[in-house]
C-alpha cells in the first residue's frame, strides 16, 4: 500500500523521506512546475547530526496522478498550507478516491473544510512539533532529532484509522488523543508565539522577548487564545511533552514579567534568531496568501462567537492582512512595538 503526501514543502519532504527510508511506498505530490526537477534530483533530509537521508521517492505533479498509481493508496497526507486546503480537497474529490486523509496543517478549521468537501472520507487530525526548514527545493533540514506526531480522529469520526504504525516504523513518536479540537488548538498556542508580531516588526523571536513592549504583546495575544479555548471548553494538551497545561495556567495568573521570563526562555532556546513562518509571508515581499487567518484570525472568530473580544489577535491579523494586500507598507511597522501597542490599545482593529 502507498502513502500519498500532497505538498513538497518542508513538512511534506520530511515526511516523504522518513517514510521512504523505512522502506515504505511513498508518492510525493509537488507543484506541476517543480515536480520534474524534484523527480530528477530527488528529495533529501538533513538530520540534526548532519546525516543526509536520500531514499527513492516517487514524485508526481498532480493529485490525480498520485491517486491513480499502483500499488493502491491507503492514506493521503495533506501537507500544504492552510489556504490551499479547500482547493486540494476539491482535487481529491474529483478522483473519487475514498481514502483516509491525514490533515497536518497548522491552524484551526482545516479539518472542517476537508469534512465538508469530502463527505464519507475519514479525516485524521495531525500535529507535528519537529522544527524543519527548507534549505533548497527538495532539500530540508531538521533542527533536532525529535520526531513527534500527534493524532486524533477528525470531525464526525469515532475512532482513528490504523495509520499510526507506519509513522512509528519511520521513527516518529506517535501519541493519540480522543479530540481533534484539543490537538489543533494546543498546536495553535505553539504557533502563535513570536510569529505574527515577528513578521510585522521584522524582529526575531529573541528580539521580541528582549523588549518589554513586544514581549507584553506576545503575552496578551497568548492570554486571549487561552481564554478563548477555555470558553470553548477545550483544555491544552502536553504535545510532545511540552508542559502546555501548566504553562497556560501560569500564564493567566503570574505577573507579566514572570510570564515573559518563562515563555521567553522557551522561545529563545527553541528558535532564537530563526524567523517564523509568517515572516516569510511578508519578506522579502508580500505574498498573496497567509496562514494568519487560520492562526490569530481563528482566535478572533472564536472569541466573537463567545461574545468576547480579542483585540491583540485582531490587530495582528488585520495589520498582516493590510500588509499582504498592499494597503500599508512594511516599513510603517518595522521595529515599532510601541506603535503596535497603541493600535491594540485603541481597539482600532477589534
Amino acid at each position: 500500500m502507498t502513502t500519498v503526501i500532497i505538498g513538497a514543502g518542508a513538512i511534506g519532504c520530511m515526511m516523504a523521506v522518513r517514510l521512504a527510508a523505512a522502506k515504505q511506498a511513498v508518492t510525493l505530490v509537488a507543484r506541476p512546475a517543480t515536480a520534474p526537477r524534484l523527480a530528477g534530483q530527488g528529495v533529501h533530509l538533513i538530520e540534526a547530526d548532519g546525516t543526509v537521508l536520500s531514499p527513492d521517492v516517487h514524485i508526481v505533479g498532480s493529485v490525480a496522478a498520485a491517486l491513480s498509481a499502483q500499488p493502491p493508496v491507503d492514506l493521503i497526507v495533506l501537507a500544504v498550507k492552510a489556504y490551499h486546503t479547500a482547493a486540494t480537497a476539491a482535487e481529491i474529490r474529483q478522483t473519487a478516491a475514498m481514502v483516509p486523509v491525514l490533515c497536518l496543517q497548522n491552524g484551526v478549521g482545516n479539518e472542517e473544510t476537508l469534512a465538508a468537501t469530502l463527505p464519507g472520507i475519514p479525516i485524521v487530525s495531525g500535529a507535528l512539533t519537529t522544527p524543519v526548514a527548507v534549505v533548497a527545493p527538495g532539500r530540508v533540514q531538521v533542527a533536532r532529532a525529535s520526531y513527534w506526531l500527534g493524532l486524533a480522529p477528525g470531525p464526525l469520526a469515532t475512532h482513528l484509522p490504523p495509520v499510526a504504525e507506519r509513522f512509528r516504523q519511520a521513527g516518529f513518536q506517535v501519541q493519540s488523543w480522543p479530540q481533534y479540537a484539543a490537538l489543533k488548538w494546543s498546536k495553535l498556542l505553539m504557533n502563535l508565539l513570536a510569529n505574527a508580531q515577528a513578521a510585522i516588526l521584522g524582529w526575531s523571536p529573541a528580539q521580541l522577548f528582549a523588549h518589554p513592549v513586544s514581549a507584553g504583546i506576545e503575552i496578551m495575544a497568548w492570554r486571549e487564545a487561552i481564554r478563548t479555548m477555555r470558553g470553548l471548553g477545550i483544555r491544552p494538551l502536553p504535545l510532545a511533552h511540552y508542559p502546555l497545561p501548566v504553562a497556560t495556567r501560569l500564564a493567566q495568573v503570574l505577573p507579566v514579567s514572570l510570564v515573559r521570563a518563562m515563555i521567553g526562555r522557551f522561545i529563545v532556546s527553541g528558535r532564537g534568531s530563526k524567523m517564523p513562518s509568517l515572516y516569510y509571508d511578508l519578506h522579502p515581499r508580500p505574498r498573496s496568501h497567509s496562514e494568519i487567518t487560520w492562526l490569530n484570525g481563528r482566535v478572533v472568530d472564536a472569541a466573537r462567537q463567545l461574545g468576547q473580544a480579542a483585540p491583540c489577535n485582531a490587530t495582528l491579523t488585520h495589520i498582516m492582512e493590510d500588509l499582504l494586500q498592499g494597503h500599508s507598507e512594511a516599513a510603517a511597522w518595522q521595529g515599532q512595538p510601541q506603535k503596535l501597542w497603541q493600535a491594540i490599545q485603541s481597539h482600532a482593529y477589534a
